[in-house]
């Protein structure tokens, strides 16, 4: 049995989500996880003071 792909950062979720030839199903998912992943990246941003 084939592994499906995992991404681990937020650019990999948006390239699979721009893939045209991925179904329109799988890639709103990829789009979704794209943006969660942005905002976990703002969010931690945020609440450590020495990055800002």
């Amino acid at each position: 049995m084939e592994k499906p792909y995992t991404a681990a950062e937020a650019h990999e979720c948006k390239q699979r989500a721009e893939d045209s030839e991925l179904p329109t199903d799988e890639r709103l998912v990829w789009a979704q996880l794209a943006v969660a992943a942005e905002l976990r990246m703002i969010r931690r941003v945020l609440s450590n003071p020495a990055r800002r």
